[in-house]
């Protein structure tokens, strides 16, 4: 990534964080015009998103995705842009699984994943879920939560029991909401 990419993406990493919404599609915009690549695309869906402009959005991530297919944070997003605001839960499924073939490592699309199973009564796929983003990430709170609700809907107290055991155990540093 080029110098100027670097500094654009952290101005439109900038403004989101500030919630400078027209100001990320102001410098989207030219930052569009001047370079073909899926970044600006990608901070314009997360600007159309949190406007409210969720056919926009979903035409913004989807536009990223045909410069850069490998990019979980744009798959997460459209992710939960379809299931969220579209109510369109199939293709939201889909969209993580495309995220999690481009970073199977990430355990924060696995309890994504789990987390849209288990909202769909998808039980068992949502405790296999939670379970892979425990392997990556025995710390993580909300897969936790997920295999502990995915173990109580199959009927599985060994493993509810398991879950609520690993959360009693973990500082409460660990129950602050991850981005």
């Amino acid at each position: 990534m080029s110098a100027r990419s670097k500094d654009l993406t952290a101005q439109a990493r900038s403004l989101c964080e500030q919630q400078r919404w027209g100001d990320v599609l102001a410098l989207t915009g030219a930052w569009r015009a001047e370079k073909a690549a899926a970044a600006p695309w990608f901070y314009q869906g997360v600007a159309q998103a949190a406007l409210g402009r969720w056919a926009e959005a979903e035409t913004s991530y989807r536009r990223a995705l045909k410069l850069d297919a490998a990019d979980f944070k744009t798959w997460n997003n459209l992710a939960s842009l379809l299931f969220g605001a579209l109510n369109r839960p199939a293709e939201a499924v889909q969209c993580l699984s495309q995220a999690l073939k481009a970073d199977p490592q990430n355990a924060l699309g696995w309890a994504n994943l789990a987390s849209l199973n288990g909202q769909l009564g998808r039980h068992a796929p949502a405790l296999e879920c939670a379970e892979r983003a425990l392997a990556l990430n025995p710390q993580m709170v909300e897969a936790q939560l997920h295999r502990a609700r995915a173990a109580q809907a199959l009927g599985k107290p060994d493993i509810l029991r398991a879950a609520s055991e690993a959360l009693a155990q973990m500082p409460l540093a660990q129950f602050q909401r991850a981005r």
